[in-house]
């Protein structure tokens, strides 16, 4: 029987020996790193530039990332005004760019005020790039313009047309933010 108790024991501090190198191994690990040095903002490729009324609505940040109409003039109830260089997109990247202007959010009092917001792209030879987007209170909208091909050195028009309702309410207003992608 004495025998036998060697050899549990022997066993037992065997599995144990065991359990301890493979508990040590579990917790074994190395390290890499990724350095990303020197991280530089360049200039942007494809950049909105100043339209016919971009002056009039509002101003584009220095970066051309970013263009906002502030300064739309009071629109009257029943009226639609077009805006048809609201601003310009242009690619400068050196290569061929793919834009996708779309809604990003309306605010304010929309459906009681106005009947549609529709923005086109448009090319230097009068051609509608892509689908009209076309913000509405009483049909389908259409929020993306889909992808479109842009070659570098183009500009392209972009224009507004906003009509509001007959029965339009003074002073009432929205918000409306437009994104392009580009990739």
């Amino acid at each position: 029987m004495e025998i036998k108790l060697r050899k549990t024991m022997k066993f037992v501090v065997l599995l144990l020996t065991a359990l301890l190198i493979g508990t040590a191994s579990v917790a074994a690990y190395t390290e890499m790193f990724m350095h990303g040095n020197n991280i530089t903002i360049g200039t942007a490729g494809v950049k909105f530039v100043a339209g016919d009324d971009t002056a009039t609505l509002g101003s584009i940040n220095s970066q051309g990332t970013e263009v906002t109409f502030n300064t739309i003039p009071n629109i009257e109830p029943g009226a639609t005004v077009t805006y048809n260089e609201a601003v310009n997109i242009t690619n400068t990247a050196g290569s061929v760019k793919t834009i996708n202007v779309s809604l990003y959010s309306l605010t304010g009092q929309w459906t009681s005020n106005f009947d549609y917001i529709t923005l086109k792209i448009i090319a230097l030879n009068n051609t509608v790039l892509g689908s009209a987007l076309n913000i509405t209170t009483s049909t389908t909208n259409v929020t993306s313009s889909g992808n479109i091909r842009m070659n570098n050195g183009e500009t392209w028009a972009v224009q507004w047309i906003i009509k509001a309702k007959t029965g339009a309410t003074n002073g009432q207003a929205i918000t409306v933010v437009f994104k392009v992608k580009v990739e």
